[in-house]
C-alpha cells in the first residue's frame, strides 16, 4: 500500500516509458556502422573473442528512443557516453542538423564529476569526433527550472524543453516523483539514455526506478536477451554475437533497451575486491566471510574487533604527508593525499558513525601536534558542503580544504576543485553549510572513487541502526575502493548487510513487464 500521488507517478512513468519504446527509430546502417567501427577501433577490442558491451550499448542507445546502459564501478559507462554522443553528433552532420543534447546528473556534485570525465572520455576519441563534447552539464532541478517555495517546475508537461537527447548519470539516485517530473517535461522524441549501477544504493526518497526498470528487462537473469530482431540488428552495427531468446519466449520490450557493462577497467573479476563485490551481489555471505577473512588477499582486510579509538589514533597517524603537503600550501598534493583514502560510515550519529569518527579523528589530530582542537577552521579542514550554492558554483557533497590565500597567508578561505582540473577558493564567511569530512556517509559517497576505503558499520546488537543495514549499502561502500578495502564490522553486522535487500513497494518492474 502506498500514497495515491505515487501511484500516479508510477503509472504515469510506466506510460512514458512504453510510449518511447512502441516508437520505430529511422535506422541508417550505412551511416552507423562505419562511424562505430572507428569510434572502437582495434585497439579498443576486446580480448578471447569477448562481447565488446561498450560497443553493444552504443549501438542500443543510438538505435532506440529509450535505453539504459548499468554497470558496476569502472565499467566505462562514461566512456561509451562519450563515443555514444560523438556518434549521434556525427549522425546529425550527414543531415545537416544540430543535436541539442543536456547531460543531467540528481546532483551537483554528480554533475561535476560527469563534466570531468566527459572531458577525460573526450580525449581518448579520434579527433574528428571532438567537435560536439563540448557539453556542460546540470542537475535535474536546475534543467527544470525550480522554483522557491514552489512544488511545481518551471519545465513540466505543458512547458516542455526543447531537446533531442538526454542523458541522466547516476539515475540510481534519482526518485520516482522526479523521474516522472523530468520524464514528463520533455518531448516524446526526445532520446532518454539512463546511466547507473542499480546494485547501489536507491534514491533517498520513494522509489528505486532504475533498479526496477532493470529488473523488469532483466527477468530474473544476470544479463538481458535480447529479441531475435535485436539481436541481428547489433550483429549488423556492432559486429557483435549477443545472446537472444528463442521467438516462441516473447520478451518485455524494455529487454531489448538495457546494456549491462560486464567488464571492469578498474580491478578484476577474480581481484579481492571484484571478487567480493560479485559475492556481495548474489548474496553469498558465507563467501563474502570466506574472502574477507583470506589472509592471501592483500586487498582486503577485516576487523572484526575494532575500537573506534583505537582506529581514529591509527588513521590520524598515516595523515602526515597530507598535512606535509598542506603546510607547503600545496594544493595539488593535499587533495591527491586527501583522495587517496575515504573513511565510509552507514550513519552519521552512533559509536561508528560519521559524527563520532570525524570528533576522535580531530582529537587525535590535535594530541599528534597537526592541529589545534581550540581552532575550528584549522588549516588542513577537509569540509563537504550539504548545501548547493548556484552563485558560487558550490554544491551539496563538494569537498573542500581550508588553507591560506597564497597572496594573502592571513586570509584563511576554502579550496575546492573545478571540472577543468583547477581550483577555486571561497572566504569561508560565504561557504554554505558544511562540516568535517575524514569520514562521511555511504550515500554521500555514491559517484566518488577512492585508493582505499574504510568502510565502518554499527553493531547488529544496536538495532536503531543495524536494521538499516543492507546489500546494496555494502555494495556501494565496497565498490568506492580502487585498491585496498578495510572493513571495520562484526561478523553479525556483515551477516546482516549481506541478507538484507533493500525493498520498496512498488509495482513499475511488473507493469513494465506486461
Amino acid at each position: 500500500m502506498y500514497l495515491q500521488r505515487y501511484f500516479l507517478y508510477e503509472i504515469g512513468l510506466t506510460a512514458i516509458i512504453k510510449q518511447k519504446l512502441s516508437l520505430e527509430s529511422v535506422i541508417d546502417t550505412d551511416v552507423i556502422k562505419p562511424i562505430i567501427a572507428e569510434l572502437f577501433d582495434s585497439s579498443t577490442r576486446q580480448k578471447d573473442d569477448q562481447i565488446d558491451w561498450q560497443k553493444v550499448a552504443v549501438g542500443i542507445a543510438a538505435t532506440r528512443s529509450f535505453s539504459l546502459i548499468t554497470g558496476g564501478p569502472g565499467t566505462g559507462k562514461t566512456t561509451t557516453v562519450a563515443k555514444l554522443l560523438a556518434l549521434l553528433f556525427a549522425i546529425q552532420l550527414t543531415r545537416n542538423k544540430t543535436l541539442k543534447v543536456q547531460l543531467v546528473a540528481p546532483t551537483g556534485k554528480a554533475a561535476a564529476r560527469l563534466t570531468e570525465s566527459i572531458i577525460a572520455a573526450k580525449n581518448t576519441l579520434p579527433e574528428q569526433y571532438n567537435a560536439g563534447l563540448n557539453l556542460q552539464t546540470s542537475t535535474i532541478h536546475r534543467l527544470l527550472g525550480s522554483q522557491p517555495g514552489r512544488a511545481e517546475f518551471k519545465y513540466n508537461a505543458n512547458n516542455l524543453l526543447h531537446l533531442d537527447a538526454l542523458i541522466v548519470d547516476e539515475a540510481s539516485m534519482v526518485d520516482l516523483p522526479l523521474m516522472y517530473k523530468l520524464m514528463s517535461a520533455i518531448p516524446l522524441h526526445t532520446k532518454v539514455i539512463l546511466l547507473g549501477d542499480h546494485n547501489q544504493l536507491s534514491s533517498v526518497e520513494t522509489g528505486s526506478v532504475l533498479s526496477d526498470i532493470c529488473h523488469a528487462a532483466l527477468m530474473g537473469k544476470l544479463n538481458p536477451e535480447y529479441s531475435p530482431q535485436t539481436a541481428r540488428l547489433i550483429e549488423d552495427i556492432c559486429d557483435q554475437d549477443v545472446p537472444s531468446r528463442n521467438q516462441l519466449k516473447p520478451i518485455p520490450e524494455i529487454t531489448d533497451c538495457l546494456v549491462k557493462l560486464q567488464k571492469s577497467h578498474r580491478f578484476s573479476s577474480q581481484s579481492g575486491i571484484g571478487l567480493l563485490a560479485k559475492q556481495v551481489i548474489t548474496g553469498e555471505a558465507d563467501s563474502v566471510q570466506s574472502i574477507l577473512a583470506d589472509v592471501n588477499q592483500e586487498s582486503l582486510i577485516w576487523h572484526q574487533n575494532g575500537s573506534p579509538q583505537v582506529f581514529a589514533q591509527q588513521y590520524a597517524s598515516q595523515l602526515n604527508r597530507y598535512f606535509s603537503a598542506v603546510s607547503q600550501s600545496n594544493l595539488e598534493d593535499s587533495f591527491n593525499y586527501l583522495f587517496e583514502q575515504q573513511i565510509l560510515c552507514a550513519y552519521k550519529t552512533g559509536e561508528w558513525g560519521v559524527e563520532n569518527i570525524n570528533y576522535l579523528i580531530t582529537r587525535e589530530l590535535d594530541r599528534q601536534g597537526y592541529i589545534s582542537i581550540e581552532e575550528k577552521d584549522f588549516i588542513g579542514r577537509p569540509i563537504m558542503l550539504s548545501k548547493n550554492d548556484n552563485n558560487l558554483g558550490l554544491f551539496n557533497g563538494d569537498v573542500g580544504i581550508v588553507m591560506p590565500d597564497p597572496s594573502n597567508k592571513q586570509l584563511k578561505k576554502a579550496w575546492f576543485k573545478t571540472a577543468e582540473g583547477g581550483y577555486k577558493g571561497v572566504l569561508l564567511s560565504r561557504l554554505p553549510e558544511h562540516s568535517p569530512v575524514f569520514a562521511m556517509t555511504i550515500h554521500k559517497s555514491q559517484g566518488s572513487e577512492f585508493n582505499q576505503v574504510y568502510l565502518c558499520l554499527p553493531d547488529a546488537s544496536f538495532y536503531p541502526l543495524a536494521k538499516g543495514l543492507s546489500r546494496e549499502l555494502f555494495y556501494t561502500g565496497l565498490t568506492r575502493a580502487r585498491e585496498k578495502f578495510v572493513l571495520y564490522s562484526s561478523a553479525d553486522s556483515l551477516q546482516s548487510c549481506i541478507k538484507n535487500v533493500c525493498s520498496r513497494s512498488s509495482g513499475l518492474a511488473q507493469r513494465l513487464s506486461l
